[in-house]
């Protein structure tokens, strides 16, 4: 990974990272994940009061979603077992950094300036907040490159839009306007794309403000809530088995080539 795909800064007690693949319309990779994930630490420690994820300010995506270019390197290998295989899937990278996005100890806001897929809506999703400029795409497409989502990140849209809502998006996994995720209770805000960003900063400052304490326990008592609707560890496992028959599927292989070739896969259900 290059140094420069996920870009820190900081302005008084406010941090800003920045997706920034505008190669690949902000697609995130595991090292990528990682990143994120330790600047977000770092932050803490540092004590900067509040976060702000964006996509870099030259692309026209937030984030197009994970790497499908490096997806053939999480297939699981044949001779593996399930519970190996869940035991990897539970320290996945993406995993990990949309837990740290939920549970760490400061607000995050997530600034969509450009559109959002996949991941990039994960992420979105993780955050407390969700501000957007206007005429955006939104979507969760998984379902069309023969990828079962992961338990938690079902859950989270679910928590986000609701049962009725969340199974629209990851059904037909088309791309929505960001109008119509903010009147599913997706994004909070929708303003002009040149006001975004000042607006965002406006909300960040006045977190700095709050005190920081009451802010921090809040957050975890929220996350304690998120925590009492998690799946229990068999129905995980459950989970995990249809992950994994998907991903060792011939219809990956052939979504994966479809995806790099640029052609529409043709999916026979095996």
């Amino acid at each position: 990974m290059k140094e420069d795909m996920i870009l820190a800064e900081r302005e008084g007690l406010i941090g800003t990272i920045s997706i920034n693949n505008p190669a690949k319309n902000n697609a995130i990779s595991k090292e990528m994940f990682d990143k994120i994930d330790d600047t977000l630490r770092e932050m803490e420690e540092e004590e900067i009061r509040v976060v702000i994820i964006k996509g870099s300010g030259n692309c026209k995506f937030f984030s197009s979603g994970f790497d499908i270019g490096t997806f053939s390197d999480h297939i699981p290998p044949p001779d593996e077992t399930l519970e190996e295989t869940g035991e990897k899937y539970e320290k996945e990278h993406y995993k990990l950094t949309l837990r740290t996005i939920e549970n760490i100890g400061m607000p995050v806001i997530a600034m969509i300036n450009g559109h959002c897929i996949g991941a990039g809506a994960d992420i979105s999703a993780a955050c407390d907040f969700r501000y957007a400029a206007s005429g955006l795409k939104i979507g969760l497409p998984p379902v069309k490159i023969n990828i079962i989502y992961n338990e938690e990140g079902i859950g989270r849209i679910i928590r986000t839009v609701g049962l009725a809502r969340a199974k629209e998006l990851f059904f037909l996994g088309n791309y929505i306007s960001s109008e119509e995720a903010y009147a599913m209770g997706f994004i909070n805000k929708i303003l002009p794309r040149e006001e975004l960003e000042e607006f965002t900063m406006g909300i960040a400052r006045s977190l700095t403000e709050a005190a920081p304490l009451a802010l921090r326990g809040m957050k975890k008592i929220f996350s304690s809530f998120i925590e009492q609707q998690m799946l229990s560890k068999e129905r995980v496992e459950d989970a995990t088995r249809l992950i994994v028959e998907a991903m060792r599927s011939e219809d990956l292989v052939e979504a994966v080539e479809a995806f790099m070739q640029k052609r529409k896969p043709v999916y026979k259900g095996r």
